[in-house]
């Protein structure tokens, strides 16, 4: 690889990124991707991960895998900490530091909680691989938890599900867990009924 040519730093590897570098094919650059993780997430199809309907495995699919055609692009997995704006470089965790004649900065965004960042170990978002999983376990947990249940407004408040959010994210959440209340787990625990969960 020519390392004279210009050099195009992706940061994130997410739609925006990749769709950049996609775009960027033939053209006389090398480019380097650099993500803090090591796959790309298909974000719409978390809630199905966060109900069981499907394996994270089925949403996130390794970065090198996706550009292992592309000879011009190297990836990296690295945490960027900031970008030196002057001296034309990102830098990284570790201490190095990567130079770029052009930067593309495609980090996605996160949920935010107005202010009240106390509310997220009660409300998890759903942008990445663990706030599915989280948000799987927390509701199969509850479920599990109703079995054992004996008082009947408690079993009621298990089996009650609040989601904060009416995007599509939210909006499908929640007609999947209905439809897991409703039709997945139904018949599989002894002492409660699935159906009367409430979304």
């Amino acid at each position: 690889m020519n390392e004279a040519r210009h050099h195009v730093v992706v940061v994130g590897a997410g739609f925006g990124g990749l769709e950049f570098t996609r775009a960027l094919a033939g053209a006389p650059v090398r480019i380097t991707m650099i993500d803090k993780r090591n796959h790309h997430l298909f974000q719409p199809l978390l809630y199905q991960v966060a109900t069981t309907a499907l394996a994270t495995s089925e949403v996130a699919w390794p970065i090198r895998h996706l550009l292992r055609k592309r000879k011009d692009v190297t990836t990296l997995l690295a945490n960027v900490t900031g970008v030196d704006r002057a001296g034309k470089r990102v830098l990284l965790d570790d201490g190095s530091a990567v130079a770029y004649d052009t930067l593309l900065l495609a980090t996605g965004a996160r949920h935010a909680y107005f202010g009240h960042d106390e509310w997220e170990p009660f409300a998890p978002g759903l942008k990445t691989l663990e706030d599915a999983t989280t948000i799987r376990r927390r509701i199969l947990l509850a479920f599990e938890q109703a079995e054992r249940e004996a008082d009947p407004a408690k079993r009621q408040a298990l089996l009650t599900i609040a989601i904060v959010g009416g995007g599509p994210p939210g909006v499908e959440l929640a007609g999947t867990i209905v439809e897991l209340a409703h039709a997945t787990l139904r018949g599989e625990f002894r002492h409660i009924a699935t159906r009367p969960t409430t979304v």
